[in-house]
C-alpha cells in the first residue's frame, strides 16, 4: 500500500518538474489561474447583476446592496470575447441607473 502512495507522489512530482521545464513556472501559474480564478463576464451579465443589486435594495433596503451598486463591486469585463479581462467597471460606469438610489440622494 505504501509503495502505491509513494509511486503516485513520485509521478506527481515528475509531472510538476516536467511542466516547469516545458513551459516555465509563469505559464503553469497562468494556466492554474485560468482554471481556478475568476472568469471575466460580458457587459450584459454585469448589467443584470447591477439591476439585481438595485432591485434587492429597493425591496429590502439593505445598505450592502446599495454599496455594491455604488462601486464596491468591480466587474471584470471581456469586451472582445477572447476570454481575457479587458477592463473593470462599476455599475454606474456601465450606465445602469437605479431610481431608488437616486431618489435617496444617490451614491
Amino acid at each position: 500500500m505504501n509503495t502505491i502512495i509513494i509511486s503516485i507522489l513520485v509521478i506527481l512530482v515528475l509531472v510538476i518538474v516536467a511542466g516547469f521545464f516545458a513551459g516555465g513556472m509563469t505559464g503553469l501559474i497562468n494556466k492554474m489561474k485560468g482554471i481556478f480564478g475568476a472568469q471575466p463576464i460580458d457587459a450584459s451579465q454585469a448589467v443584470m447583476e447591477c439591476n439585481g443589486y438595485c432591485q434587492s435594495y429597493d425591496i429590502t433596503g439593505v445598505e450592502n446592496y446599495k454599496t455594491n451598486f455604488c462601486g464596491d463591486v468591480l466587474f471584470d469585463l471581456d469586451t472582445d470575447n477572447d476570454g481575457k479581462m479587458d477592463t473593470s467597471k462599476t455599475c454606474s460606469q456601465l450606465g445602469v441607473i437605479c431610481q431608488t438610489i437616486i431618489d435617496e440622494g444617490g451614491c
